[in-house]
């Protein structure tokens, strides 16, 4: 992700933003001990999804496992598709080349 900077994708597909995932359970360590290393590793997690989001022109895809990242909105699990929906049965979306 820290590559992504400056750049522009047609497509950019974002996996694993799940709960303990993005940010990191890691950082939950420092919730009580060190509050201030808390939130800066938080907003550079949360900084780091915006900058990758940001770089679709076209389609961004996000996927999860689980219960999704709090950096997402609040009703994603609700209002989320199955990527079967997504696929018609005349071919992949977009206008782009079958595998």
């Amino acid at each position: 992700m820290y590559r992504f900077k400056g750049l522009e994708f047609q497509r950019v597909f974002l996996t694993s933003v799940s709960d303990g995932q993005i940010p990191h359970q890691r950082i939950e360590q420092h919730r009580l001990a060190n509050p201030d290393r808390y939130r800066q590793e938080e907003q550079r997690a949360r900084s780091l999804v915006f900058v990758v989001a940001t770089r679709a022109r076209d389609e961004l895809v996000i996927t999860w496992n689980g219960r999704p990242s709090r950096f997402l909105l609040e009703d994603a699990a609700r209002t989320a598709r199955n990527a079967t929906t997504l696929v018609s049965p005349d071919g992949p979306p977009s206008g782009s080349a079958a595998a």
